[in-house]
């Protein structure tokens, strides 16, 4: 089966993340089944599809006919049968609960074909733990989009265990025929690539504010004062502080005790302060985007500091053989809005410098995941690291 090849793709899941992969597929020509357990979910994702569509439109991104070839060529459906046995693939967008997905994939299984292939769109979970009861775990793939799908164009497209070359293939291919910019991780490792590197930062910002060195404003004002598009905790309130916590969590129990949520999270979520979508979370999101005052920056800490954590994440995908320093710069700025990835910025640095740093900080904030990548002290000093690797 070859790219070219699929014409017709099914989406189980119609909320956020289902609706917007089924919008992109739309878009890419291809006809889509769309799947859910119920009605309401899945009128609410045919709506926002179409509310979409008719915004793209007027804004003169699509034209008349596009949106309407993609308007006849959604099927959605609440028959399972239905949207599995004949589609030779199929997305999953089912909330990150490991037993649901596992069943999921189960009962999908008993009715597709052996050839159909399964991406899921985790944004956390390793890939060979989803399919861990499958005979035929050579065609399940992940494929994580990013929020909000039709804008975003980062796809990590993730090798689980024991998935295929050809799985692999054929789901890079069809990502790109969705107008979307894949980026392929080699290795099943939780969190994949950029959310792996954030993970990190949040241990470290955490442990600033946990230990009163630095308020969350004035965090944000100091990456908001450097070019970045959204502060680390307004972010975290726009994702929403419940989905923050519950992928600590995770990330405590499959990498570190580290990632432990931090005390400030912890009582955030409790509250029942999660964010943009409760109104109120790090900010007060009732009258629209908190304005972040950059004169409120800490000089408390350096933004080389939030850089080197990045880095020093970056070195250990690399050492890991996770991914590539090309892709996982790629998916960076993609994924996260920033203008270099981790490892093009730091180009040039001290790494003796950068190694004494980490240290610093991982000893001073009692965190062993800040402590440096083994690999930073395997290059000679001023040399850019992977440049050869590129």
């Amino acid at each position: 089966m070859k790219r070219k090849e699929i014409t017709t793709v099914t989406v189980i899941g119609a909320g956020d993340m289902g609706h917007g992969i089924a919008q992109a597929a739309l878009l890419g020509g291809l006809i889509v089944h769309l799947y859910d357990t119920n009605n309401t979910s899945l009128q609410r994702g045919v709506d926002k599809i179409n509310e979409s569509l008719e915004i793209l439109h007027r804004k003169g991104k699509i034209k008349a006919e596009e949106m309407q070839f993609c308007k006849t060529n959604l099927h959605p459906t609440l028959n399972f049968q239905e949207a599995i046995e004949s589609s030779p693939f199929i997305f999953e967008a089912v909330p990150e609960i490991v037993e649901l997905k596992r069943n999921l994939y189960s009962d999908m299984e008993k009715i597709a074909s052996r050839n159909t292939i399964f991406a899921s769109n985790t944004s956390n979970m390793k890939i060979s733990e989803i399919t861990k009861d499958l005979q035929y775990k050579d065609r399940v793939v992940g494929a994580h989009f990013f929020n909000p799908v039709v804008l975003m164009k980062l796809v990590e497209v993730i090798r689980g265990d024991e998935t295929s070359d050809e799985t692999m293939e054929i789901t890079y291919d069809l990502c790109l025929k969705m107008n979307k910019t894949p980026v392929r991780v080699e290795k099943d490792s939780p969190s994949f690539i950029v959310n792996r590197i954030n993970a990190p930062l949040r241990v470290f910002l955490g442990a600033i504010v946990d230990n009163e060195i630095a308020q969350p404003e004035e965090i944000d004002a100091l990456m908001k004062f450097h070019g970045e598009p959204m502060g680390h905790f307004e972010l975290a309130d726009y994702v929403g502080l419940d989905v923050t916590y519950y992928s600590c969590q995770y990330r405590q129990q499959v990498l570190h005790q580290d990632y432990i949520p931090y005390k400030k999270l912890t009582e955030k979520v409790n509250s029942g302060e999660l964010g943009k979508k409760a109104g109120k979370g790090f900010y007060d999101w009732s009258v629209g985007r908190p304005n972040i005052d950059v004169d409120k920056k800490t000089d408390k800490i350096k933004m080389s500091d939030i850089d080197l954590v990045k880095l020093n994440e970056a070195a250990k995908l690399i050492e890991e053989g996770v991914a590539t320093p090309k892709d996982i710069d790629l998916a960076m700025v993609l994924g996260t809005g920033d203008k270099v990835g981790p490892i093009e910025k730091n180009k040039g640095i001290q790494l003796e410098d950068a190694i004494n740093r980490l240290a610093t900080l991982a000893k001073e904030l009692n965190k062993q995941v800040l402590e440096p990548a083994k690999i930073l002290s395997q290059a000679p000093e001023n040399v850019f690291l992977w440049e050869g690797q590129r």
